[in-house]
């Protein structure tokens, strides 16, 4: 009799502590989903009254100067005001953060939340866009890039939630027909707006160095770039070329720890942009 009431009460803690789990995680979720909501409602409503597009144009170069006798003094480039576009400074001062530096949206998923960076690719893993403790964490930008440089690879993390939140939807890109359906990705940033078309979509070890963002040379650029092609699922036909630019979505499979999906897009012209994804 006592072991089976011994087992029963084991059972019951399981069930209780299962339940318990379940509860916090669809709360959780929940959270994140109003959040998220609240924040592209935010963003939409900025951009909708911002009137024209201000986009952030890099210093120019500064003139060689011709050599003279006398020593000239070492003159600094002026930089260039970089203005941050309205919606930017909405959603940064609603949410007290200004690590708020993006909106990322991949149409037709639930892929749609504004973009933060730290100074580490830590912080965001366990904290939401109000810097508050959450297991879901929230959607950044890894800390070595710089969205008022052009970098060449442009990577940004999130965790592959349940219930259809940060970047679980990435794992669909697994079918082709999904891929065809949501090829284009949009990337916002505090300066620039940008379309990206996806070429690849594949799981990679973390051995693989896809979050590479600095290169030595266009070759080494290219190289990655075949091997991220080489390694997806199936053939895009998007062609990558000398001086494009990419961008790097990863998140992990929740098969082992040291796999990841990732997807790479390549940034369009604004002559290549389609004509539903302008404005």
């Amino acid at each position: 009799m006592n072991k089976r009431l011994t087992i029963k009460t084991i059972c019951f803690i399981i069930i209780l502590g299962c339940g318990t789990v379940l509860i916090k995680q669809t709360h959780n979720n929940y959270v994140q989903n109003k959040t998220a909501e609240e924040a592209r409602l935010l963003y939409e409503h900025a951009q909708a009254h911002k009137g024209p597009l201000v986009l952030y144009t890099p210093t120019p170069s500064i003139p060689t100067l011709p050599q003279t006798p006398t020593p000239l003094p070492t003159l600094s480039p002026t930089p260039t005001p970089r203005i941050v576009q309205r919606e930017f400074e909405e959603l940064r001062f609603a949410y007290g953060n200004y690590d708020i530096v993006g909106y990322l949206r991949i149409p037709g998923t639930s892929i749609d939340y504004p973009v933060t960076r730290s100074n580490d690719n830590s912080f965001y893993l366990s904290r939401n866009i109000r810097k508050e403790i959450s297991e879901a964490g929230w959607i950044f930008l890894d800390f070595e890039n710089d969205v008022g440089n052009d970098d060449p690879n442009t990577i940004i993390y999130g965790h592959n939630m349940r219930q259809d939140i940060m970047f679980h939807s990435l794992r669909y890109y697994q079918s082709w027909s999904f891929f065809n359906e949501h090829r284009y990705i949009v990337f916002n940033t505090l300066y620039e707006n940008h379309v990206w078309e996806i070429f690849s979509f594949y799981r990679a070890e973390t051995s693989f160095p896809y979050i590479q963002v600095f290169f030595s040379s266009e070759q080494e650029f290219m190289s990655l770039v075949r091997e991220m092609k080489a390694r997806s699922m199936y053939d895009t036909g998007v062609e990558v070329k000398p001086g494009d630019h990419i961008l790097t979505l990863s998140t992990c499979t929740n098969d082992s720890s040291d796999t990841r999906f990732v997807l790479n897009a390549r940034r369009l012209s604004p002559e290549e942009i389609p004509e539903e994804l302008r404005g």
